[in-house]
């Protein structure tokens, strides 16, 4: 109501215009006729001297004479016409009304089609706005001579801008993504040296105390070539540049995969990994999501105690695919549990060999699919991660 309060306003201030277009006209017109009445009596008393007594009497008062034997002289003489009478007056008061009455109307019409036309247009410009949102680039605007012209203007070189900015930004990344493959490739070739040479020092030099040392340089040379592995692939996630190939996979198979690459671990300290739920088709990439359960995995291993028990549950459901990794460790503190997921945070129970890069690099790989991923504390004691795929988006 309050947002049609000025047109009604506007509506009613049109009708009392009209109307008191018509008033007036109506008081000139019988002002007019009032005039012409007048003279046409001064003419009648001017041409009977000696009778203006008797003429102003039946003009002031009733004398019993027949006004229709009157009416049928003058039709005589070719008098059809009638002066403004009461009736008259109403009809043409009325009148007035209808023409105020079809004025309103008239202009109601076109505001109406107006309002129409401008909802057309601001129509037009929310769906080319929300397709420009979605990445859908196209430069074909109706050119109209109206109020929006000055808008359509902006947007358009608003457009172009945008679109500049997203073919230079596409070139940026994609040369970011040569220069990342580069780096890449400039480290892992001393890397893959060093490991070379340190299995040969370790083969000259068994059983005596320096092979020792060179075991311990080629676990460090291991640690280094993950760690360059994982920061380059975090780079690439940063930069948007890192792509992901998504199709159905068996949720077996992704955790079959992801306990494949920390059974050494899991052996080391003699846990066991526990999986449950239903099987089912998850749409991710393989490989990232495999690196990334596996480093949630990881993580359990080394905050859960020896000879413990991780468990991995998955379940489906008509808005998510959901993962959970459990362990039965001491959990989070209540002040870790917003860094978790930081770059190269490491927490109050944090490994020896930790690098504080696993989380972070496991929540990119997840966001970067469009998943979640978010830790809590269990009620039993112990730390949980949950994973949720949504479907649909």
């Amino acid at each position: 109501m309050t947002e049609r309060k000025p047109e009604i306003l506007l509506l009613t201030g049109i009708f009392a215009v009209s109307f008191l277009f018509c008033s007036i006209v109506f008081y000139g017109n019988y002002r007019h006729n009032e005039k012409i009445f007048y003279d046409k009596m001064a003419v009648i008393a001017a041409s009977f001297p000696g009778e203006e007594h008797r003429l102003m009497r039946v003009l002031k008062e009733e004398t019993g004479c027949d006004p229709a034997a009157g009416e049928a002289i003058l039709r005589r003489y070719g008098y059809e016409g009638r002066l403004p009478v009461k009736g008259q007056n109403l009809r043409f008061g009325a009148g007035g009304l209808l023409f105020a009455g079809i004025c309103t109307a008239a202009f109601l019409f076109y505001l109406r089609r107006e309002n129409q036309r401008s909802r057309e247009r601001i129509d037009h410009l929310t769906e080319y706005l929300r397709q420009v949102e979605e990445g859908e680039y196209w430069l074909s605007l109706e050119k109209g001579q109206d109020s929006f012209s000055n808008l359509e203007d902006e947007i358009y070189k608003t457009v172009l801008a945008l679109r500049e900015s997203r073919e230079s930004l596409r070139r940026e990344k994609q040369h970011l993504a040569d220069d990342l493959a580069d780096i890449s490739h400039q480290f892992k070739t001393p890397l893959t040296a060093l490991s070379v040479l340190g299995e040969l020092l370790e083969r000259h030099l068994f059983g005596t105390e320096d092979a020792a040392l060179v075991s311990r340089m080629e676990g460090q040379i291991r640690r280094l070539t993950e760690l360059t592995a994982a920061l380059l692939t975090l780079s690439k996630a940063d930069a948007g540049v890192l792509t992901f190939e998504k199709r159905q996979v068996p949720v077996s198979e992704l955790i079959g995969c992801s306990l494949e690459a920390v059974e050494p671990l899991l052996e080391e300290r003699k846990q066991q990994a526990e999986c449950a739920g239903e099987d089912f088709l998850l749409c991710c990439d393989l490989g990232w999501t495999r690196e990334a359960l596996g480093n949630l995995i990881k993580n359990a291993s080394d905050h859960g105690p020896k000879q413990s028990t991780i468990s991995i549950r998955a379940w489906d459901n008509p808005v998510f695919s959901g993962i959970v990794v459990e362990d039965s460790g001491p959990g989070f503190s209540a002040k870790d549990l917003g860094h978790l997921f930081d770059r190269f945070y490491r927490g109050e129970n944090a490994a020896e060999d930790s690098t504080g890069i696993g989380l972070c690099l496991a929540k990119s790989l997840i966001e970067g699919q469009g998943g979640e991923i978010r830790a809590e504390n269990r009620k039993e004691k112990g730390a949980r991660f949950i994973i949720k795929f949504y479907k649909h988006v």
